[in-house]
């Protein structure tokens, strides 16, 4: 895919906006979607994940209203379930879980998260009153993308954090909201995505997409959403981040996300902790997750009493614990001078077998693109996000990126699924206004 022209699709959008509306934006902002080394379906458990801002962005132009009415378009039409052309308006006050369906539901929940962490109601761990929206604040907004779509590469966040970012500015003037407010943002996003999407996800999309730095991955500690910022651009030595859309389209709304939370809550219960990170040590490797996992075995031979599937609990908690010591173990080499880019790639393909066999969602078209990148000499590949469907990242060498992509449409070609897509992944800046 080509890299976006994002100035000029501010410019383009700005103009669709006052054919519209009839009356000229009074900004544009931009939030970009997200890549996830390691640390998929471990967020919700206190995990650290490692991920970073890319370059693809959901713009979002709008201006401000007084009747306290929020109006949506979007210029996005390649798939009705999540966008069309149709003028979608809500009073603010009236935004509420089960109120809202479609992408719609991603914009305005954004509006009233702000309310929820404003107020204290979030599980934030203060009350925010900055976020707060006036009575009759309403805006006009419309939007337009270059995430792809049903990806894995995180569209949604884009799209509610460059809506927060937007109704902040308008309601505060503010354009540049320090790191605070923006990891309250982050939370207000969270909330619109669980309770009025129905997406039971963990914040890692949006703390990405709103506190990440150019060139840089976030080691994102999911107990407490402190972050460190680590050097994650490979091309020193040759290489590059490369996402691989299979264009098999992912959906997290249907309750399959959720389930998998809702065992390692569980798994959590029996080992009786509070979250599943609590059950390992500060830095913890390989066989601290063996003795977890003996012991978590342990307590149900003794009969711990769970009403979930056990086998299930058992997959999703090796998963979770492993995954947690291969994220803290890249990110002890992406603190180094020199990594091991090696070993990283290794971990990938680890991380990715964890997805397959434990969390159990990859699909054909993933597993297929991931060895279809290793028989062409990538150094590691990984689904990247929820599963079932969407993208997956893969560490190659930038000289070799043609070889890989004709490696990767050969195999699709030949078990018959859809052509992909490719897309060169850059480290990038965290949302802002960009007009």
């Amino acid at each position: 895919m080509p890299q976006p022209d994002v100035l000029a699709r501010a410019e383009l959008l700005s103009e669709r906006f006052e054919r519209a509306y009839g009356r000229a934006p009074v900004g544009v902002w931009a939030a970009p979607g997200r890549a996830n080394l390691m640390g998929e379906y471990i967020d919700y458990s206190g995990g650290m994940c490692l991920p970073f801002a890319h370059q693809y962005v959901t713009l979002t132009a709008a201006a401000p209203r007084t009747d306290g009415v929020l109006r949506a378009l979007s210029l996005q039409d390649a798939d009705e379930s999540v966008a069309d052309h149709r003028l979608r308006t809500t009073p603010v006050a009236d935004i509420a879980p089960g109120s809202i369906g479609g992408w719609f539901g991603y914009a305005a929940g954004v509006a009233w998260g702000m309310q929820r962490v404003a107020s204290g109601r979030s599980d934030h761990p203060v009350a925010v009153p900055e976020l707060a929206l006036a009575p009759d604040v309403g805006a006009d907004l419309m939007v337009d993308s270059t995430v792809p779509i049903g990806a894995g590469l995180a569209s949604s966040a884009a799209l509610e954090c460059s809506v927060a970012l937007a109704l902040f500015s308008l309601s505060t003037g503010d354009d540049a909201p320090d790191d605070r407010l923006r990891r309250a943002l982050a939370r207000a996003c969270m909330d619109a995505e669980n309770h009025i999407v129905g997406a039971n996800t963990g914040g890692l999309d949006q703390t990405a997409s709103l506190r990440s730095h150019a060139g840089e991955t976030l080691a994102l500690d999911c107990r407490d959403f402190d972050v460190a910022r680590l050097p994650a651009d490979p091309s020193v030595s040759g290489l590059t981040w490369l996402a691989v859309d299979t264009r098999a389209p992912h959906r997290l709304a249907d309750g399959q996300y959720s389930s998998r939370r809702e065992q390692c809550e569980a798994a959590a219960a029996v080992l009786g902790v509070p979250r599943l990170r609590d059950a390992l040590p500060a830095h913890p490797t390989d066989d601290d997750a063996a003795a977890v996992l003996e012991r978590f075995d342990t307590l149900l031979r003794a009969g711990a009493n769970t009403e979930a599937d056990p086998e299930g609990m058992r997959l999703r908690l090796r998963h979770s614990l492993t995954e947690m010591v291969r994220s803290v173990r890249i990110a002890d080499q992406l603190s180094t001078a020199a990594p091991d880019w090696d070993l990283v790639g290794r971990l990938l393909v680890a991380g990715h077998e964890s997805m397959r066999l434990d969390c159990q969602v990859t699909v054909p078209e993933l597993d297929a693109a991931v060895t279809a990148c290793l028989d062409a000499g990538a150094l590691g590949a990984k689904v990247v996000g929820g599963g079932f469907g969407g993208s997956v990242i893969a560490l190659a060498r930038e000289d070799e990126l043609d070889e890989l992509a004709a490696s990767v449409c050969s195999a699709f070609s030949d078990h018959g699924f859809r052509d992909p897509l490719f897309l060169t992944l850059n480290p990038s800046p965290a949302g802002r206004r960009i007009r």
